[in-house]
């Protein structure tokens, strides 16, 4: 087996996709929230895009790692997700390797270069 085709766990916190990026009163997500929701993603099905940033991270491998000053590193990923909607959703995730076969979701923005 090659290291590209070992399995890799992907880690999402339920919380990070209904209290946060689908919570349009959240504070810091709501922008996010609206942002997805364009595209067809919904409050009531958190699976489709939890799913959808698991297959986002797969599709744009291996992803940058960054190291912000005085912080762990993370890898970013940067391409479309393929929406509820139909359309190609430009996005940027960030992930935090845990251990070496585990990546932990951070978060996601709009990818608007």
């Amino acid at each position: 087996m090659t290291p590209s085709q070992v399995p890799i766990a992907w880690l999402i916190d339920n919380q990070k996709i209904s209290g946060y990026l689908l919570n349009i009163e959240h504070p810091h997500g709501a922008s996010k929230a609206k942002y997805l929701m364009r595209f067809g993603f919904r409050p009531e099905s958190p699976d489709a895009l939890a799913s959808a940033l698991v297959e986002h991270a797969l599709k744009n491998l291996p992803g940058l790692e960054v190291v912000p000053p005085g912080g762990s590193p993370k890898i970013v990923f940067e391409g479309v997700v393929a929406a509820p909607d139909g359309r190609d959703m430009p996005l940027r995730t960030v992930w935090k390797r845990r251990a070496p076969f585990e990546m932990r979701f951070v978060t996601a923005v709009p990818l608007t270069r």
